[in-house]
């Protein structure tokens, strides 16, 4: 499991994306989330890069993950209790604020952000850092993906930054990645200084075919035993990891 703290808004952002559902059609766009599946879930939203992640992603997730555990889980015991872990907080936005506008805050007279926060269903607004760094933190009842959430909010009247929040440290994950014959999965332990970044790592990799789980194979990278053919293609998942 990750040992993580969480970073603190870093610096100003300056983004001119703009998400599929434009603003005169966001209450439009259902919000389905949080799902059943906290895991299959968030790696739907990594892979779909989406607000909100997509229904057939996440139920293809979820069945890629169920048939490589049942299929491989007896014999490779730890894919069962390694679990996909996103570099960023879904659902969770920082927010800076002019001085000017932290009074208005204070005085419950800042309304820049209530239609926003009404469709995107905020669930609580932290002021615990306001007072001392001019800094809220927005937390959303569902699993959004939170660069779209700055795309949206960027530009909030009074706000000089908008951030997402992240980890810091590493840990035993799963590493998915689409490709043009569908989904692979590879599967990372690590251990040894992970707070610092995993000193030791041994990799599982799996295909599906025909909705299929398919083993490649194993390497015990902390052996330094020479990388197996299937690692050139393997190690895109760790280098693509949520882009």
């Amino acid at each position: 499991m990750f040992t993580y703290c969480r970073v603190t808004l870093a610096a100003i952002l300056v983004l001119s994306i703009i998400i599929s559902c434009s603003k005169s059609t966001r209450t439009e766009c259902p919000l389905r989330t949080p799902k059943a599946d906290r895991e299959a879930e968030l790696i739907a939203l990594c892979l779909s890069g989406e607000i909100v992640a997509p229904d057939n992603l996440y139920r293809q997730v979820q069945r890629d993950l169920a048939a490589i555990r049942a299929a491989f889980g007896d014999t490779f015991e730890l894919i069962r209790r390694i679990e996909f872990w996103p570099p960023w907080v879904p659902g969770r936005l920082m927010i800076g604020f002019y001085d000017s506008t932290v009074q208005q805050i204070r005085a419950g007279e800042y309304h820049g952000w209530d239609q926003l926060n009404e469709e995107y269903h905020v669930a609580e607004i932290d002021t615990g850092i306001l007072y001392i760094m001019g800094i809220v933190t927005l937390v959303f009842r569902g699993r959004l993906h939170p660069y779209r959430l700055e795309e949206i909010y960027e530009g909030l009247p009074g706000a000089w930054a908008v951030s997402a929040t992240g980890y810091v440290g590493d840990g035993p994950n799963v590493h998915p990645r689409q490709t043009m014959g569908g989904l692979t999965y590879l599967f990372r332990n690590g251990w040894g200084d992970c707070p610092a970044g995993c000193i030791n790592n041994e990799y599982w990799y799996f295909v599906l075919e025909a909705n299929d789980p398919v083993f490649v194979g194993y390497w015990p990278e902390y052996r330094e035993e020479r990388q197996p053919e299937w690692w050139s293609e393997a190690r895109l998942n760790r280098r693509q990891y949520c882009d």
